[in-house]
C-alpha cells in the first residue's frame, strides 16, 4: 500500500468516529486514550470502532513496510550509483593521470632531446666562429704578402703567377668568411627556433606537472578525507577551457614541432661539418698552390739573379782585357812616333843633297812609303782605340745595367723570401675546430 492510499484511509476511519460522539483526549498510566463525552454509543459502535482501529493500524503497517522496503530499495540503489559514480571518476582521474604522465615522460624526453641538440648546435656555431676568427691570421697574410711585392721595382713589378695566385687566394678566404658568417647566422636562427620549442615545452611540462598534482590530490579524495566540503558552483565551465582533442593537439604540437627543429638542427650540423672541412681543404689547396707559385717564381729570380751576376763577372773580365787591349794600343802609337820621325828626318834630312844628287831614288820612295804607312798604321791603331773606347763605354754602361737588374734581382729575391717566412704563420693556423 502506497503512503497516499493510507493517508486517505486514516482521513475516511477519523470521520467516521467523529459522527458517533464527541471525544476527547487525555493521559493515563498505560498511554494515550480517548476520554468519552456524555454521549452513549450502542455494542456496534463499539465493536466498529474497534474493528476500525485494527484495520487501520495494520493498514498503516502494511504502507509503513512498503515505505521501509522502498527507502531502502532507494537507499541501496543510490548507494550503489554514488559508490559507482564515485568509482568510475576515481578510474577516470587514474586514466587521465596516465594521460598526464605519458605525456610528462614525452614531453621530459623531447626537452632532453631538444636541451641536448642546442648543446650541440651551439658547439657547432662555435666552430664556426672560431674558423671565422681563424680566418683573420691567412687573410692578413695575403695582404701583406700582395703589400710586400708592391715594393718590387722596375720590370720585376710584373702581374706573374705568385700575383695572381695571391689575389685568387683572397678571394677564397673572402667566400670561406661569407660563407661561415651564413653558418653563424643560420646556426643562431636554429638556436632561437629550438630555444622557442624548449620554452614551449618547459611551460607546457610544467602545466602537466601541477594538473598532474590537482588530479592527484583529487584521486586521493575519499569520504573520510578531512579536506572535502561542499563549494558553490562546483562544476562551472571555468574560462579558457578547452577540450580532450585540443589538450592533446597542443602537446602534440609542442613536441612535434621540436622534433622537427631537431630534425633540422642535425641536418645543418651535418651541413656545417661538411662545409668547414670543404672550406679547410679549399684554403689548404689554395696556400699550396701561392707557395709553389713562390717558390716556382723564387727559383726563376734566383735563376736570373745567376745569370746576371754569371754576365757582370764576364762584362768584368772582358772590360779588364779591353782596357788590357787599349793601353796596348795607347803603346802601340806611341811607340809608332819614333819610327814616324826617323822616317822623317831621313826624308828631311835627304832634301838638302846638292844639285843632281837631289834625286828621287828608291831610298827616297822607299821612305815615302815607309812614312805614309806609319800614318795609316797610326790613323788605323788610333781608331781602333776610339772603337775599343766605346766597346769600353758601352761594357761599363751594360755592367752598370747588370749591376742595377742584380739588386732589382736582390731586392725581389729578398721580399718573395719575406712573404714565404710571413706565410710560416698558416701553418700554426688550425683550421678544423
Amino acid at each position: 500500500m502506497s503512503a497516499t492510499t493510507y493517508a486517505n484511509k486514516n482521513a475516511t476511519c477519523v470521520s467516521m468516529t467523529a459522527t458517533s460522539g464527541d471525544y476527547k483526549t487525555g493521559n493515563g498510566p498505560t498511554g494515550t486514550y480517548l476520554q468519552k463525552s456524555s454521549t452513549t454509543f450502542t455494542p456496534n459502535d463499539w465493536h466498529n470502532a474497534n474493528s476500525i482501529i485494527s484495520t487501520t493500524a495494520v493498514r498503516q503497517q502494511g504502507g509503513s513496510l512498503e515505505i521501509r522496503q522502498a527507502a531502502r530499495k532507494l537507499r541501496n540503489d543510490t548507494q550503489s550509483i554514488t559508490n559507482w559514480e564515485q568509482h568510475d571518476n576515481t578510474t577516470r582521474l587514474f586514466d587521465r593521470m596516465q594521460d598526464i604522465v605519458a605525456w610528462k615522460d614525452k614531453l621530459e624526453q623531447t626537452i632532453a632531446d631538444t636541451d641536448e641538440e642546442i648543446a650541440q648546435l651551439t658547439s657547432h656555431k662555435e666552430r664556426c666562429e672560431t674558423a671565422l676568427t681563424n680566418m683573420n691570421t691567412p687573410f692578413e697574410v695575403a695582404q701583406d704578402n700582395l703589400a710586400t711585392r708592391t715594393i718590387r721595382v722596375a720590370v720585376d713589378l710584373v702581374d706573374d703567377e705568385v700575383q695572381q695566385e695571391l689575389i685568387k687566394e683572397v678571394e677564397v678566404i673572402n667566400g670561406i668568411k661569407e660563407k661561415l658568417k651564413q653558418k653563424v647566422n643560420e646556426a643562431f636562427q636554429q638556436l632561437c627556433a629550438l630555444q622557442d620549442g624548449y620554452n614551449a615545452m618547459c611551460e607546457d611540462l610544467a602545466d602537466k606537472m601541477h594538473c598532474l598534482d590537482i588530479d592527484q590530490q583529487c584521486h586521493g579524495l575519499t569520504n573520510q578525507s578531512a579536506n572535502i566540503g561542499f563549494h558553490k558552483n562546483a562544476t562551472r565551465i571555468a574560462n579558457g577551457t578547452v577540450m580532450p582533442d585540443s589538450w592533446d593537439s597542443h602537446s602534440n604540437y609542442n613536441t612535434q614541432r621540436a622534433i622537427s627543429e631537431i630534425r633540422s638542427s642535425t641536418g645543418l650540423r651535418e651541413a656545417i661539418n661538411n662545409m668547414i672541412e670543404q672550406t679547410s681543404n679549399d684554403l689548404e689547396a689554395q696556400r699550396l698552390r701561392t707557395e709553389y707559385a713562390f717558390r716556382k717564381r723564387i727559383h726563376e729570380i734566383q735563376m736570373a739573379k745567376e745569370e746576371v751576376e754569371w754576365q757582370q763577372r764576364n762584362t768584368k773580365r772582358e772590360i779588364d782585357v779591353l782596357m788590357d787591349d787599349l793601353r796596348g794600343l795607347k803603346q802601340a802609337i806611341s811607340d809608332k812616333d819614333k819610327p814616324l820621325e826617323v822616317a822623317e828626318t831621313r826624308s828631311e834630312n835627304r832634301t838638302y843633297r846638292p844639285r843632281v844628287e837631289l834625286c828621287r831614288d828608291d831610298p827616297h820612295d822607299g821612305l815615302v812609303k815607309e812614312r805614309n804607312e806609319l800614318q795609316n798604321t797610326v790613323r788605323n791603331l788610333i781608331d781602333q782605340h776610339n772603337i775599343a773606347e766605346d766597346a769600353l763605354s758601352q761594357l761599363r754602361k751594360t755592367l752598370n745595367r747588370l749591376d742595377e737588374d742584380w739588386a732589382i734581382k736582390m731586392n725581389s729575391l729578398e721580399l718573395d723570401e719575406r712573404c714565404m717566412t710571413k706565410r710560416q704563420k698558416l701553418l700554426l693556423v688550425t683550421h678544423k675546430v
